[in-house]
């Protein structure tokens, strides 16, 4: 089963028109009506409301920057509910090879829940890849995400990404105005608690090193919103982008330091890895104008909830 969100027709604006051009001539194929549609769909993707609640997002040429968004626990539906903390019986030993001065205190790795906006599910890989360049071309993510909750491989094509419910519905309701259908959808992953036992004098860089990927998370979406909200040129969106490369490799430090044999830090620290290469695609990429950067950061953010959001699960 395949299907992706359409225009809705637009009661000021209908596509018929009042000149009964599409009533009259040959009945156009249907790989025409679906180009068509396509083109009205992403041509319709004009406004978007900032996550601050208030304004709209304007490119350049005034063309709105799309947000990624992307639903892995909750599937189809707007009803997903924040994840709470869940303290889970693990132990993790993060000692040297004397634990004379070893203490043992919980660290945990927050909980996520990432209000992503979805603008169509496909069952072809081509396809969802081709409507996410569509939606990059306007900057946008277009971030794709398997998905197989349903029971069959299906590719979710993702628009935009949000911290709270009502900024990612109020961007919905202002797509939804100007004809364009989408779903918002939550990616959570419920936090996880860990009974650390490692030499006092690392406990606070360990604890640093556990909040560093949800922190990294937090701040790309706040510079996605910054850099299409105010504007920004690319090379101060780059500036922001290289501050949270750098600040997450301050906050791992320490646990970079310690042996990785314990299997809650190897993976953390393998998804440290992934967060830092797509940060580094980011800060190292050529960009031909401010649209091209922007769909790249929202990618980036998407990008990294998604991994957190595996880690979590894996561990869990």
């Amino acid at each position: 089963m395949e299907y992706r969100r359409k225009r809705k027709p637009n009661r000021r604006k209908s596509i018929s028109g009042r000149s009964g051009a599409f009533r009259s001539g040959a009945k156009q194929s249907s790989e025409t009506a679906r180009t068509l549609l396509s083109l009205l769909m992403v041509g319709g993707i004009v406004y978007f409301v900032s996550a601050s609640a208030a304004g709209t997002w304007i490119a350049e040429n005034m063309i709105a920057p799309m947000i990624s968004a992307v639903s892995q626990k909750h599937g189809d539906g707007e009803d997903g509910q924040a994840s709470d903390t869940q303290s889970l019986s693990a132990a993790v030993d993060l000692t040297a090879n004397s634990n004379a001065n070893a203490i043992s205190a919980e660290v945990s790795l927050p909980a996520l829940d990432c209000y992503m906006l979805q603008m169509g599910v496909y069952s072809s890989e081509e396809n969802a890849k081709a409507q996410a360049d569509l939606l990059k071309a306007q900057g946008a993510g277009g971030y794709i995400i398997p998905d197989t909750t349903s029971g069959e491989l299906r590719y979710r094509v993702m628009a935009s990404g949000y911290d709270n419910a009502e900024s990612a519905k109020s961007v919905k309701t202002r797509l939804t105005e100007e004809g364009v259908d989408c779903t918002v959808h939550t990616l959570s992953a419920a936090g996880a608690a860990f009974r650390v036992t490692a030499d006092e004098t690392h406990l606070a860089g360990i604890e640093s090193g556990f909040g560093a990927l949800k922190a990294a998370e937090s701040a790309l979406g706040d510079a996605a919103i910054r850099f299409d909200k105010e504007a920004l040129p690319v090379e101060e969106g780059m500036l922001l982008a290289s501050s949270i490369l750098s600040s997450l490799d301050a906050d791992m430090a320490s646990l970079l330091s310690l042996d990785a044999s314990d299997p809650a830090l190897s993976g953390l620290l393998s998804a440290y890895r992934d967060t830092k290469a797509a940060l580094q695609t980011l800060t190292e990429g050529a960009y031909e104008n401010r649209i091209a950067f922007s769909s790249q950061l929202k990618y980036t953010h998407l990008y990294s909830a998604h991994r957190y959001a595996q880690l979590i699960s894996s561990l869990a």
